[in-house]
C-alpha cells in the first residue's frame, strides 16, 4: 500500500497547504503595512508637513516598501513644495542619473523642465526638451514646452499673431497664460510699450471675477 511522503510526521500535501496559507498571511501582512507607509505619507504631505514627510521617507518601513527611485521623486516633491530649489537640484540630478521606466522618465522630464524654466536655466531646459523631443512621446506637451523654451529662453516673438488670435476666445486662465507670453515677445521685440500693455492686462485678469468664480 502506497505510503505519503512526511516530514516530521507532516505529510507534504498537508505541508503546501500550511505554505501556502502561511504566504497567504505574509502577503495580506506586507500589503498591510505597505497602505500605513503609503497612508501616512499621504497625510503628512497634504498637511504640508514637510520635514516629518521627508523624515517618513527615510525610516526602515519606507526604504523596505518604495523603491529607491520612488523615494526620491518624493523627496523632489517635498522639496519643490518647500521651494527648497537648492535640494530640489540635487534631487534632480539624482533622478536624472537613474534608471526608470518610460512613465516615470516622461513624469521626470516634465518636472525638471519646469523646474529649470523658473529658475531660468534655460540651458538645462533645453537639454531635457530635446531628450524630450526624441523620445517621440507626448506630442502636445513637447509642442507647448518648446514653444515656451522658444519665449522665454530663446527671445522670440514668431508666436505673436497666432496667441493675439487665440487670445479673445480663450478662458480666463488660458488668457493670463497667453498674455505673460504676448507680453514677453513684446519685450523680445522691443516693444516695451506693448509689452506693458499686455502685462497689464495680466494683472486686471488676475483681479477679475472670473478667475475667483
Amino acid at each position: 500500500m502506497f505510503q505519503p511522503v512526511t516530514l516530521f510526521g507532516v505529510t507534504l500535501p498537508l505541508m503546501s497547504f500550511i505554505l501556502i496559507g502561511v504566504a497567504i498571511v505574509f502577503l495580506i501582512v506586507v500589503q498591510g503595512a505597505r497602505t500605513v507607509v503609503t497612508n501616512r505619507l499621504q497625510e503628512l504631505f497634504a498637511s504640508k508637513h514637510y520635514d516629518e514627510f521627508l523624515d517618513t521617507v527615510d525610516d526602515p518601513l519606507a526604504r523596505f516598501f518604495i523603491p529607491v527611485y520612488n523615494r526620491e521623486y518624493l523627496r523632489l516633491n517635498a522639496y519643490l513644495a518647500q521651494e527648497d530649489t537648492e535640494s530640489a537640484s540635487r534631487s534632480l540630478d539624482l533622478l536624472l542619473a537613474m534608471r526608470s521606466t518610460a512613465r516615470q522618465r516622461d513624469d521626470l522630464l516634465s518636472v525638471a523642465f519646469q523646474f529649470y524654466m523658473k529658475q531660468e536655466r534655460f540651458k538645462d531646459a533645453k537639454a531635457v526638451l530635446d531628450e524630450m523631443k526624441d523620445t517621440g512621446r507626448n506630442e502636445a506637451r513637447v509642442a507647448s514646452y518648446e514653444r515656451t523654451w522658444e519665449i522665454f529662453g530663446n527671445k522670440s516673438y514668431a508666436y505673436l499673431d497666432q496667441m493675439e488670435a487665440d487670445f479673445k476666445d480663450a478662458d480666463t486662465p488660458t488668457k493670463i497664460s497667453l498674455a505673460l507670453m504676448i507680453s514677453t515677445q513684446y519685450a523680445n521685440k522691443k516693444e516695451p510699450k506693448k509689452a506693458e500693455e499686455w502685462q497689464q492686462k495680466v494683472r486686471d485678469l488676475l483681479e477679475s471675477d472670473d478667475l475667483t468664480a
